[in-house]
């Protein structure tokens, strides 16, 4: 009797772990079983259990001519919830991207749901403000989308999320803000001897969210360190503007001289290369640096003890 007890018991025991499969990258660290999912797909549980999900919205795109910087998706860090054996859907924010004479798009949402229930969602970041007229100041999302150069920064909502910087420049310099971060807000464009664009919000460190969320763990995180920064602003001025840096992970702002056929054409923005980071905000049109640059899209990271 006592030992086909102790067998009930162990059999028992040997079916309550978690089994479940999906995800762009799957991994055993530590004390932990990580599914990774970089694009939109299906967590798919066979044995239920206690898991936790931390999800990230998409990276807003720059605005458009001295363009304010995408603001950083927001994060919502390891929600708890008990899976039981059906199918989840794991739906990564798109990047934003930059529009023509306009404010960047804004990232997409993040989500992590069953059918009706949503169990996380974090929105995407801000587009950052596009060209000279106030109709497209920086928007809000997660963290804000900086300013464009005469427009307001955008707003931000949700958790870790911080407001873009403002722009400047009623008659010049033209200068853009920097969009907001996880961790800080985007500085604004000022005019020092010469337009500086505005720098972007540092992000979250992707060790602080969990120390096992490393490079060297995971391909998923090679070369980043940092997500959901914002991007730097970007910036026209005579003869050497500063345009913005973006946070870590983010694009930096683009820049255009008044006189690009001196010797000074200028640079293009550049794109957000972390999850859930904001690109660089655009310069002039002149010499073709006007453009915005793209945010990067978000992430579901889900952990569960084994």
């Amino acid at each position: 009797m006592a030992g086909a007890l102790t067998a009930a018991i162990a059999a028992a025991f040997s079916g309550s772990a978690i089994t479940a499969t999906g995800g762009n990258e799957v991994k055993v660290v530590g004390s932990y079983k990580y599914h990774i999912f970089t694009s939109t797909g299906s967590f798919v549980v066979s044995t239920g259990g206690a898991i936790e999900v931390t999800t990230i919205g998409g990276g807003g795109g720059g605005g458009y001519e001295m363009g304010g910087g995408g603001g950083g998706g927001e994060i919502d860090i390891w929600t708890a919830v008990t899976v039981t054996g059906t199918t989840y859907t794991c739906t990564v924010g798109a990047q934003g991207n930059p529009v023509s004479s306009s404010r960047g798009q804004n990232g997409g949402t993040t989500t992590f749901t069953l059918g009706g229930t949503t169990y996380n969602s974090s929105l995407g970041g801000g587009g950052g403000g596009g060209g000279t007229g106030s109709t497209n100041p920086g928007a809000t999302g997660g963290s804000g989308g900086g300013g464009n150069s005469i427009g307001a920064a955008g707003g931000a909502s949700g958790s870790n999320t911080f407001l873009g910087g403002a722009g400047y420049g009623i008659s010049g310099p033209y200068v853009g803000g920097g969009g907001g971060g996880a961790t800080a807000a985007g500085s604004a464009g000022t005019k020092p001897s010469r337009g500086k664009g505005g720098d972007g919000g540092q992000g979250y460190t992707l060790t602080s969210i969990d120390s096992n969320l490393t490079s060297g763990n995971f391909t998923s995180f090679s070369g980043m360190t940092v997500v959901s920064s914002g991007g730097g602003g970007g910036v026209f001025d005579d003869p050497t503007p500063t345009p913005g840096s973006g946070g870590t992970g983010a694009g930096n702002g683009g820049w255009t001289s008044y006189n690009p056929g001196g010797g000074n054409p200028g640079a293009a923005a550049t794109a957000a290369v972390s999850y859930g980071s904001g690109g660089g905000g655009g310069g002039w049109s002149v010499a073709g640096n006007a453009s915005g640059a793209a945010g990067k899209a978000g992430l579901v990271i889900i952990r569960y003890a084994v």
